[in-house]
């Protein structure tokens, strides 16, 4: 019995240490938590481009992940970049546009949009609110504009950290791309279980995070970048704000992308340009909202997927929790939950199954 008791000991003894210095390792690289995200994210898209280099170069992963890198350095990150310094400029633009309307011309503005067809109609109907708008907005918009001129002033900060931010996301794609093969394997030598079944726990998680990042991700992005496009062409002043909209709504149940494409298209027509907001309504109604209906179904295949309110919920709530990472978070995170409940189905109940099947 002593010796029991020991082994229970040195068996509880070893767990606490194994989780101390695995918290100490956690907590060392907790500030480079999204970092490392976001290279595993990249990596996860980018993977089939470096083993299709790979194959080309003849096993030569360094030249290839290097390739790799750099193609999408050219043809993804910088034009990611231009298009979001655009969209904060024209942020910052409807801020100060806002700001000016309030405290001088706002009455004004809605009197010349009264000679505007089919506006003329509606504006009776909004005139007795004008005042208390114009009331009220001056309370809270120089605070929006007073947080973008700090926001400008940090910039210079800002643009420093996140450089050292992507130059460190780059290295650990590099790696991630050369030795992800050897991380899942480890990853999953650490599933309980038989080799066959670790084999369909596996295959289920990664059918469950394809759904999420392929299903989902890739398709609002996919929404987005048409959507930019239209904007662009039409010649509307924030394409890319309208245009990151359409990509948040696309996660939205029920309307989706016409949450943003449809009032768009009234505005259009409220201002006399009915061309752009018939080629707008027809474009978006054809193109980009039909996205779901024939580009998700090719790009998950036979991949689990997710329910809309989840995904919903996985977003909105990564949004306020770790910003505009979160997009991109929140669904990882209801990936893995929805991973963990398949080991949990798969594994334990399992086990069960087969423990009152013995005693029976």
């Amino acid at each position: 019995m002593r010796e029991i008791n020991k082994d229970h000991i040195n068996v509880i003894i070893i767990i606490v240490l194994s989780l101390f210095i695995a918290g100490l390792f956690l907590y060392l690289v907790l500030p480079f938590f999204l970092v490392i995200f976001w290279g595993s994210l990249l990596a996860f898209f980018l993977y089939p481009l470096y083993k299709r280099l790979n194959k080309i170069s003849q096993n030569r992963k360094t030249l290839s992940s290097f390739t790799t890198i750099l193609i999408f350095i050219i043809f993804i990150l910088t034009p990611l970049f231009f298009v979001g310094l655009q969209l904060f400029f024209q942020v910052q633009n409807i801020i100060l546009k806002l700001n000016e309307f309030s405290l001088t011309r706002l009455i004004e503005f809605f009197e010349h949009w009264r000679e505007k067809p089919l506006f003329s109609k509606i504006y009776p109907l909004i005139e007795p609110y004008l005042s208390h708008f114009q009331t009220q907005l001056p309370q809270h918009i120089p605070k929006l504009a007073e947080k973008l001129i700090l926001s400008l002033s940090s910039m210079v900060t800002w643009s420093f950290a996140f450089v050292i931010k992507l130059l460190m996301t780059l290295f650990i794609l590099h790696y991630f791309l050369v030795d992800g093969e050897k991380i899942i394997q480890t990853i999953k030598e650490l599933i309980p279980g038989s080799e066959d079944r670790k084999q369909i726990i596996t295959k289920r998680i990664a059918f469950i995070i394809e759904g999420v990042l392929y299903g989902n991700l890739l398709t609002a992005l996919i929404q987005g970048v048409l959507s930019l496009l239209i904007y662009l062409v039409l010649g509307l002043s924030s394409y890319a704000l309208l245009a990151f909209l359409t990509m948040l709504a696309s996660f939205l149940p029920f309307l989706g992308t016409a949450l943003i494409w449809l009032p768009t298209t009234l505005y259009l027509f409220l201002t006399g340009s009915f061309i752009k907001g018939v080629i707008l309504l027809l474009y978006s109604a054809l193109i980009v909202s039909q996205v779901d209906n024939f580009l998700k179904p090719l790009l998950i295949g036979g991949k689990t997927k997710i329910h809309n309110l989840l995904m919903f919920l996985a977003v909105v709530g990564g949004l306020a929790k770790f910003g505009l990472t979160g997009i991109f978070l929140g669904p990882i995170i209801l990936g893995l939950f929805l991973s963990v409940l398949e080991i949990y189905k798969a594994h334990l109940l399992n086990n069960s199954e087969s423990t009152k099947a013995d005693q029976a």
